[in-house]
């Protein structure tokens, strides 16, 4: 049986798309017992590029306290390791996109600091565009403090500094990089205003926009409405809906509500228990991969960047959710942010193994 791409992906209320025609087979769902079986495409035909993505987003410099576990209020402990490294959401997700063999494109901004100077040679090292790397002259470069314990969950405290000044009028005069793109993703560690803008352009240019709602806060109905991805955790999911999450029977629940509040596509990310994705005709439950757990800082962002990567490519949902699904868990057996980015060559080999 044929059918279009267009058919694939119009149920993502998706709307630019390249005629393609890939080759379906009905699959019996191997993630759940209650995941509705699925029609899903083949591989991409031969030549097929991905488009270019565009981030926006924060950077930051990593202070990583190694603990023996969180303290109480009024109590000081010793950390065993203090550990210096690139991070902040938006950074990871353009690296993580980057290391997975997109064609990434980032605007951020940066202190005239020596962090600042430092992270700029980083990013421009890794082959991301220097003319979108912005730089303030008065505030300083971004900080997160992160409190990991022994079981690799965390605690992150974030100084926003240069990420805070990151304006709509930045945005407009980055505008030309706009142009061609395919996916815009971004967060919320940057000013709400800048984030809006920026959704908004990217429908201009009719790009398929992904928003990781993450430091939570609430959101107006016209940021949901441009955003074709919603993609909170468990936490993010409950504070934007106000619904609580008891048991595993309220996910659909809540990311019904999110539908309801504008946003097209939910993935909402639960951690070691997987995933969830719902739209207005499908839904799609996903076991996480099982590995072992050092670090949780980037598993979020790996996922995200390997998001982006998968709605680039124009593949099927069930195989993106799949491949951001193992990027993330693969971030988490390594130390530190970006340093646990998979590249696509491990992911590869990590998922022949399932």
């Amino acid at each position: 049986m044929r059918s279009t791409l267009f058919e694939e992906r119009s149920a993502l209320g998706i709307k630019n798309l390249p005629k393609v025609l890939l080759c379906r087979t009905i699959l019996k769902s191997r993630d759940r017992r209650d995941t509705p079986r699925g029609r899903e495409a083949g591989p991409l035909p031969r030549g097929f590029m991905e488009g270019r993505i565009l981030i926006l987003g924060s950077s930051n410099i990593d202070l990583i306290l190694k603990i023996p576990r969180f303290h109480q209020p009024g109590e000081t402990i010793a950390a065993d390791d203090l550990i210096t490294v690139f991070g902040g959401k938006g950074a990871n997700q353009a690296i993580a996109s980057k290391r997975l063999g997109a064609e990434v494109t980032f605007i951020t901004k940066l202190g005239d600091d020596h962090y600042g100077k430092s992270y700029r040679r980083y990013l421009i090292e890794k082959g991301l565009n220097p003319k979108s790397i912005l730089k303030d002259k008065k505030a300083p470069t971004g900080m997160a403090f992160i409190e990991l314990d022994s079981k690799g969950e965390n605690r992150i405290i974030v100084s926003p500094g240069s990420n805070s000044s990151l304006s709509v009028d930045d945005l407009r005069r980055c505008s030309p990089l706009f142009r061609k793109i395919k996916v815009f993703v971004t967060q919320l560690e940057i000013p709400i205003e800048t984030v809006r803008m920026g959704l908004k352009m990217a429908k201009r240019y009719d790009a398929l926009t992904l928003l990781n709602p993450s430091p939570s806060r609430p959101l107006s109905t016209e940021i949901l409405s441009l955003t074709d991805f919603l993609v909170p955790n468990e936490l993010e999911a409950q504070s934007l809906t106000g619904l609580r999450m008891r048991k595993d029977q309220d996910i659909p629940r809540i990311a019904a509500r999110l539908l309801k509040m504008g946003v097209k596509n939910v993935v909402i990310t639960l951690g070691s228990k997987g995933l969830f994705f719902k739209n207005r005709s499908k839904e799609i439950w996903m076991k996480a991969f099982k590995v072992k757990v050092i670090d949780t800082t980037a598993a979020g962002d790996a996922f995200m960047g390997a998001l982006a990567c998968g709605l680039a490519g124009g593949k099927p949902i069930r195989e993106i959710l799949r491949f951001a699904g193992a990027a993330g868990a693969l971030a988490t057996t390594k130390l530190g942010a970006q340093p646990s980015l998979p590249l696509k060559k491990d992911l590869k080999r990590f998922l022949s193994g399932y």
